[in-house]
C-alpha cells in the first residue's frame, strides 16, 4: 500500500500548486527564481518574491521550464527544495505533475531525483489531463471527457474514454498565458510607455482587466467611439511600489476635474501616477487564443482545434465528448471564455450534437485537487511506486505502472 500522508505537487511551467492530501487549502507559489535590479546581490526563490521584495519591477526570472518543458534541473531543485521545507519524505508520498508527452529522459530524471535525492516513501507523475479526468469521471460517472487545459506555455486539447487518453484526437495549440502577456507588454510598449521589462507587473494588468469579446467586430466599433461612449475603455493605475502597492482600474470620476473646484493635490497625485489606458487591448490580447493567426501564427484557434480533434476520433462518440467538455488552467479564467468557447462550437457542430461545458470554480488548481482525490483513494497503490519497489525495480517500473494508468 502507498504510504500516507501524501504531498501532491501540480508543477507548472508558470505557478506551483500543492497540498498534503491531508490539508483543505493549496500553496500556490511563482515556479521560478528572480532577481531585481534594486536587489541586485538577493535572489528570490519562489514566493520569497511576495514576501521579501518591496519594489516588482524590472524583474529578471529564471524558468526551470521552456516551451512547456524542464529543462534546468538547478533552478528547478532550488524551488523544490524552498518548497519542500522539512517534509519528512521518508515516511510521506509525492504524487506530481509532469508535461505532456513528455520526454522519456526527463521522466527518469524525475523518477531517480525524488527517489534517490529526496528519498520519498512512494511517488506518482501524471500529466494535468490525466489527473483532471480522473475527477471529471468520478463525479460524473461519464466514460468521455475532453479535457481544454490553457495553461502558462500552451493550450492543450486532450480526450479521453475510461480514463485513457485518445492520442488521435491530441492537440497542442502554441498559444499559452505567457504568450498573451509578451504579445500585450509589446503592444503598450509601442503605443504608450515602455514596458517590455515589466513581466509581473503586465501579467498582472493581465489578468486584472482583460476580457473575451463575445462579438469582436462589435467591440472594435465601439472602441472607436469617444470615450464618453466606449465603455470598453478604462484607465489602468500602474503600481510604484513606494505609494501605490497595487495595480488598479482608476474611476471615472478621478479623471476629470471640473474647473475651480477641483482640487489640486488630486491634480498633483494623478501626474505621478504612471497611467496606461487599456482599450482594445482588453479584448484583443484574449482574442489569440480563438485566433491565433492575427499575431501570425499558423494554427487554428481553440474552438476549431476542437472541432478538429474530436472529428480525427470515431463518430459514434463524438456527441459523447462534447458533452463533457472540462475547461482547465488559467486562461479559462477570462471573462467570457466559456461562453465565446460554446457559440463557436455550436455554429460549427451539428444540431443534434448536444454541448455541455464545465468550468470548475477554479480551474487553476483543479489538476491539483484531483490529485488529492486520486491518493485518498482506495486503490491508489495501484497508481504509485513505492520506495521498495522502486530499489528492487529501478526507473523501468516507474515507466511501466505509470503509462498503464495514463
Amino acid at each position: 500500500m502507498a504510504t500516507k500522508p501524501i504531498f501532491v505537487v501540480d508543477n507548472g511551467a508558470h505557478m506551483s500548486k500543492s497540498k498534503m492530501n491531508t490539508s483543505d487549502k493549496p500553496r500556490i507559489i511563482p515556479n521560478c527564481v528572480m532577481k531585481s535590479k534594486f536587489y541586485p546581490r538577493r535572489t528570490f526563490i519562489a514566493d520569497q518574491i511576495d514576501n521579501e521584495c518591496p519594489n516588482k519591477t524590472s524583474l529578471y526570472y529564471q524558468l526551470p521550464f521552456q516551451k512547456g518543458y524542464l529543462v534546468d534541473w538547478n533552478i528547478q531543485k532550488q524551488v523544490w527544495d524552498h518548497l519542500f521545507g522539512k517534509i519528512p519524505f521518508k515516511s510521506t508520498g509525492l504524487l506530481m505533475t509532469e508535461p505532456y508527452m513528455n520526454l522519456n529522459f526527463i521522466r527518469e530524471t524525475m523518477d531517480q531525483i525524488f527517489f534517490e535525492e529526496y528519498e520519498v516513501a512512494s511517488f506518482a507523475r501524471y500529466d494535468p489531463a490525466t489527473l483532471s479526468a480522473y475527477q471529471y469521471e468520478r463525479d460524473t460517472k461519464s466514460n468521455y471527457v475532453l479535457v481544454i487545459d490553457s495553461g502558462f506555455s500552451f493550450t492543450h486539447i486532450v480526450p479521453f474514454y475510461q480514463g485513457r487518453k485518445l492520442l488521435d484526437g491530441m492537440t497542442r495549440i502554441d498559444v499559452g498565458g505567457k504568450l498573451l502577456t509578451n504579445q500585450l507588454k509589446s503592444v503598450i510598449s509601442y503605443r504608450q510607455l515602455l514596458v517590455m521589462n515589466e513581466t509581473y507587473i503586465i501579467n498582472e494588468l493581465k489578468e486584472n482587466v482583460c476580457f473575451v469579446s463575445l462579438d469582436f467586430q462589435e467591440d472594435m466599433k465601439k472602441a472607436r467611439l469617444p470615450l464618453s461612449e466606449n465603455t470598453n475603455s478604462i484607465d489602468y493605475v500602474l503600481p510604484d511600489y513606494n505609494e501605490i502597492k497595487q495595480g488598479y482600474v482608476q474611476s471615472p470620476s478621478s479623471l476629470t476635474y471640473n474647473g475651480n473646484t477641483a482640487d489640486s493635490s488630486k491634480k498633483n497625485a494623478t501626474k505621478q501616477q504612471q497611467v496606461v489606458r487599456m482599450n482594445v487591448e482588453r479584448f484583443t490580447i484574449p482574442e489569440i487564443l480563438f485566433r491565433p493567426s492575427i499575431i501570425g501564427i499558423d494554427q487554428a484557434g481553440i474552438a476549431e482545434s476542437i472541432y478538429n480533434s474530436v472529428e480525427e476520433l470515431p463518430e459514434h462518440i463524438r456527441p459523447s465528448l462534447y458533452n463533457n467538455i472540462l475547461l482547465t488552467g488559467g486562461n479559462c479564467l477570462f471573462p467570457n471564455f466559456k461562453e465565446r468557447l460554446e457559440n463557436e462550437l455550436r455554429s460549427m457542430i451539428k444540431d443534434d450534437y448536444p454541448i455541455r461545458i464545465t468550468l470548475p470554480e477554479n480551474p487553476i488548481t483543479h489538476a491539483l485537487n484531483a490529485g488529492v482525490t486520486l491518493t485518498n483513494s482506495s486503490d491508489y497503490a495501484n497508481y504509485c511506486v513505492t520506495k521498495r519497489e522502486y530499489d528492487e525495480h529501478g526507473v523501468s517500473i516507474c515507466h511501466r505502472k505509470f503509462t498503464d494508468n495514463s
